[in-house]
């Protein structure tokens, strides 16, 4: 996993950089604009001309600094800086000045403070825009002329840097309702939380992590509570087989899941479950349905409830499913149950029995349970919600889950004691005692109808074959995540179906098994 951390952790690593190791602050912007200058020009080839804007505090300098530097290798730089000289933080000021009296003697150093959006123009015509206003620790809307001058940029075909965060992104929330749109983003000292979520998911563009020349060892005492993924965590997180495995302990998943109209749901649930490891997969759906599953999927055992003209599941079918419910390590529950009230009274039952051991909520059963959440023990749990399901959850709108998506997450398991995966771009995974994971997988193809019941039956396979939710929850949502990637240059994110994800989920297994041998 790779910790990232809070804006304010990495102004305390600044702070013990400054006051406890006594390494100038001007000395720490020095050291990271030569790093930052450095991956300017291995990234972007045959690079002729940089614009550079700049604000007027420590983000502002690194700027300053970093244009300095690029003018060194003979690049030809226009650098714009807002506010006057008086404004600027003293280690900004320092670098201003530097670089305003180079720009006296160097012919490739342009320097000129913004008075319109006429000087942002200026701009247009370099290979490469870099943005060193504002940085870390802001939070709130933009505000002018910085919102128009963002707005300009971004609407502009350059190649553009941010350097550390965007200017416009929370570092900590990862919200911005307008944000500088990067190409590249060089942060420094340690990855802030808030350039893998929301907005900064969709801004930051490639990511790389600098030095400011102090190492990160500072880190290592450093506590935090939010993650990336990565495949070697997954590896690690595979169920093991024996060699004396048998169809039973492999692991044995109950699916109560399609109805009359939505058949196809169980069949990706289900079907997702064993190619995922589950030895016994169990599918419960109306009488009716029954002939379409035997036709796509023979493998799995059928258990009918309901007479035959049920279309789909009540209160009163409970009895008829109570000893697979018992007998089974997983119950998947949701994917296309639909939102009859009396289907959602079976859903209320069967979580107030509690006669499950394992159980995976997702799609149709997450409407069932809201007004009762406090009556539930959803400790062996994993809700798999997306932002809209979610949003009905918690009575909050999507927007303003948006602004601040980990505290949200975060404060509904830990409220409810159990695990929650939040299905979006990229997925999250809370745990019920604070911690999130950043999924690193997955592309817009996972965007269709039926992604959400493949990955329901992902975990429910993986859980029922390790016991270990937090790590069933996670290796799920990575493994359908990397599918979508390993078919992308087959399929197309445009063609990419939910069952295309199903039949090659062995893929992504053997992808990670190989990698990381």
């Amino acid at each position: 996993m790779i910790p990232l951390y809070s804006t304010e952790q990495i102004r305390n690593f600044d702070s013990f950089a400054i006051n406890s190791l006594n390494v100038p602050g001007i000395v720490l912007m020095e050291n990271a604009a030569k790093n930052i200058s450095k991956i300017i020009l291995e990234k972007f080839e045959n690079l002729k001309s940089v614009g550079v804007i700049c604000g007027k505090g420590n983000n502002g300098g690194d700027g300053f600094a970093v244009a300095r530097h690029l003018s060194n290798y003979g690049l030809r730089i226009t650098c714009i800086h807002l506010g006057d000289e008086d404004e600027m933080s003293d280690d900004c000021r320092t670098n201003y000045k530097i670089l305003s009296n180079i720009s006296k003697t160097r012919k490739n150093v342009t320097i000129k403070k913004f008075r319109s959006l006429n000087d942002i123009a200026k701009l247009k015509n370099t290979d490469v825009i870099i943005d060193a206003i504002l940085g870390s620790g802001f939070s709130g809307e933009l505000k002018e002329p910085i919102l128009s001058i963002i707005k300009k940029i971004n609407s502009y075909s350059n190649k553009k840097v941010a350097i550390d965060v965007p200017t416009g992104l929370n570092s900590d929330s990862g919200y911005g309702s307008l944000v500088f749109n990067a190409d590249l983003t060089i942060t420094l000292g340690e990855f802030k939380r808030g350039l893998f979520i929301s907005k900064g998911y969709e801004s930051c563009g490639e990511i790389f992590l600098e030095e400011i020349g102090v190492g990160r060892d500072y880190f290592d005492k450093i506590n935090t509570s939010a993650y990336l993924v990565e495949p070697e965590d997954i590896y690690s997180f595979l169920p093991k087989r024996s060699k004396i495995l048998n169809k039973y302990s492999a692991g044995k998943v109950l699916s109560i899941s399609g109805s009359y109209d939505y058949p196809g749901a169980a069949i990706l649930t289900s079907g997702s479950a064993f190619l995922s490891g589950a030895g016994a997969v169990i599918l419960a759906v109306p009488d009716l349905v029954k002939k379409y599953i035997y036709k796509n999927l023979p493998e799995v055992v059928v258990q009918v409830y309901g007479n035959k003209n049920s279309k789909f599941i009540t209160a009163d079918d409970y009895q008829n499913l109570q000893q697979k419910i018992k007998w089974s390590d997983v119950v998947a529950i949701g994917p296309g149950l639909g939102r009859q009230n009396e289907t959602l009274e079976f859903v209320s039952l069967f979580l107030l029995k509690q006669e499950f051991n394992y159980c995976v909520i997702d799609a149709d059963a997450l409407y069932a349970i809201k007004e009762k959440l406090n009556k539930y023990n959803l400790s062996n749990c994993i809700l798999t919600p997306h932002l809209g399901e979610f949003s009905f959850l918690i009575n909050t709108h999507i927007d303003e889950i948006k602004k601040d998506i980990l505290y949200f997450g975060t404060d509904f398991a830990k409220k409810y004691k159990t695990t929650l995966v939040l299905k979006g771009a990229p997925t999250i995974i809370f745990t019920k005692d604070g911690k999130s994971f950043i999924n690193t997988t997955g592309n817009s193809g996972l965007a269709k109808f039926g992604s959400g019941d493949v990955l329901t039956g992902i975990i429910s396979g993986l859980l029922a074959q390790s016991k270990n939710i937090v790590q069933s929850a996670i290796s799920g949502v990575y493994i359908q995540g990397l599918t979508a990637d390993v078919l992308r240059s087959e399929k197309s994110e445009y063609s990419l179906m939910s069952s295309d994800l199903m039949k090659n989920i062995y893929k992504s297994i053997n992808f990670l098994r190989g990698s990381s041998v």
